[in-house]
């Protein structure tokens, strides 16, 4: 069993346009598309879709929590969340015909220091019983920038494998925790080392020394639709994705980290664990349902993908 937590939940709303999006008109939209959000739920699902069992926590609250919880039930993922007196946010997908997106994302509502427990005693519940565990996204005001430190340190003394998809302060106040995994981008790379990395042999040598310095087992950075690079005991990897036609792109790095949940679970190799990831990463961007993908179709761009030794 997996579980992913994710402490900022939200009510994704996709909203597709007829026509480009023009500044100060009023915009009708075509259709509409709610999913229980959050970067950890995207995940869940991808897990869910992988075909492994899922248990998803965090923090839900309000009339929005309980929507969030049908839409889960409904995507059959199975959750046990702790429940706050605030309400859930939403966040706000547009789409426009040209495969643009704009995003509004509402901050989450503050949390009590009971709350805060009481999601210590739930993820410590799940890392029990959980395969491997991911921590998503950003937190709600109350929860402290430790907090990702502190519940990393709960799955690792539960001998468990624990992944982190954050960044910032909530990233680098964690490292010293030693998630088993992180997956930051080239502006949380800087946040780390205090340096940006541009080209690809910068990009292998900061993921070599955060890997190296900081003891993390994989840092895998995102390049989107360049692929990606992973450092590991094994060496450094770059992967490479078949060129698409993006539909909708938000979530692909979530269902990445959900994906490569599956692949260390399952004991796969390090390459093959690379690559069974951006395969379903790349299939959610052929989506225009946030979190989703066919398996049919991340099977075929798995075929597609490839992943060599760079270092």
């Amino acid at each position: 069993m997996i579980s992913t937590v994710t402490l900022n939940t939200s009510i994704d709303k996709a909203y597709q346009l007829a026509c480009p999006l023009v500044d100060g008109t009023v915009m009708r939209v075509a259709t509409c598309i709610d999913n229980a959000g959050g970067k950890g739920l995207n995940a869940a699902r991808a897990v869910a879709t992988c075909g492994e069992k899922i248990v998803a926590t965090g923090f839900v609250g309000g009339n929005n929590g309980r929507l969030l919880c049908e839409l889960l039930d409904k995507d059959g993922i199975e959750h046990d969340f702790v429940q706050v007196a605030t309400e859930t946010r939403c966040c706000i997908n547009v789409l426009d015909p040209e495969g643009v997106s704009t995003e509004f994302l509402e901050p989450g509502r503050p949390v009590t220091e009971a709350e805060v427990a009481a999601v210590k005693e739930k993820v410590a519940e799940v890392a029990a019983r959980a395969d491997v565990v991911t921590f998503n996204g950003s937190a709600p005001a109350g929860t402290g920038e430790g907090i990702y430190r502190e519940l990393v340190e709960i799955v690792r003394a539960a001998g468990k494998p624990a992944i982190l998809d954050t960044s910032g302060k909530l990233l680098v106040e964690s490292l010293a925790a030693r998630p088993t995994m992180i997956k930051p981008n080239t502006d949380e790379i800087c946040a780390i080392l205090g340096k940006k990395p541009e080209s690809i042999d910068e990009i292998v040598a900061a993921a070599r020394e955060v890997h190296e310095r900081h003891g993390i087992e994989k840092v895998v950075v995102s390049l989107g639709g360049d692929g990606s690079v992973m450092a590991c005991d094994e060496g450094v990897f770059r992967g490479r994705a078949p060129k698409i036609d993006v539909v909708n792109p938000v979530g692909s790095g979530d269902t990445m980290v959900g994906a490569f949940a599956v692949a260390m679970a399952r004991g796969m190799a390090v390459e093959d664990q690379l690559a069974y990831a951006m395969a379903c990463a790349s299939a959610n961007c052929l989506t225009a349902s946030t979190g989703h993908f066919d398996m049919s179709v991340a099977e075929g761009l798995r075929a597609q993908t490839t992943v060599e030794r760079v270092a």
